[in-house]
């Protein structure tokens, strides 16, 4: 699968929710139980699947919210995700990677590789973002 990043620098092609990573329904349990365990949220397992921010809305899993700060900016400004912003990382963004970036602290070299790059690795915008910067210049473009 080639690589999906979402327009706050989620990998959806990594996400275990995302809808070719969740065809049956033991990817759905598994990726629910990965969520709840690393990250504390509660998913029911039919709700694993979504199509992104990228798709048509309606979609699957209903994520980001219609109401999401990052997602409203992106598409506002007419770019493809943030790392093409010359506010990056604003205060939305950041607020967005603090929760990860926290999972992220506590969880990396302490579980198993597989684990964390299934269910926490995906969420590393900033490490994403950061390196669609540096690859096509500082301000992104």
């Amino acid at each position: 699968m080639k690589k999906i990043i979402a327009r706050c620098g989620f990998r959806c092609d990594l996400c275990p929710a995302y809808v070719q990573n969740s065809s049956t329904a033991a990817d759905r349990i598994s990726g629910a139980a990965g969520w709840s365990k690393y990250f504390r949220l509660k998913v029911a397992p039919a709700s694993m699947r979504c199509y992104g921010c990228l798709a048509e809305k309606g979609k699957g899993f209903e994520f980001p919210a219609g109401d999401c700060a990052v997602n409203c900016c992106v598409v506002k400004g007419s770019l493809a995700n943030c790392s093409e912003c010359s506010d990056y990382p604003c205060k939305a963004l950041n607020e967005r990677m603090t929760g990860v970036e926290k999972v992220i602290k506590r969880f990396r070299n302490k579980i198993p590789k597989k684990e964390f790059d299934r269910f926490i690795a995906p969420y590393d915008a900033r490490t994403t973002l950061g390196k669609l910067r540096h690859t096509v210049g500082s301000n992104g473009r």
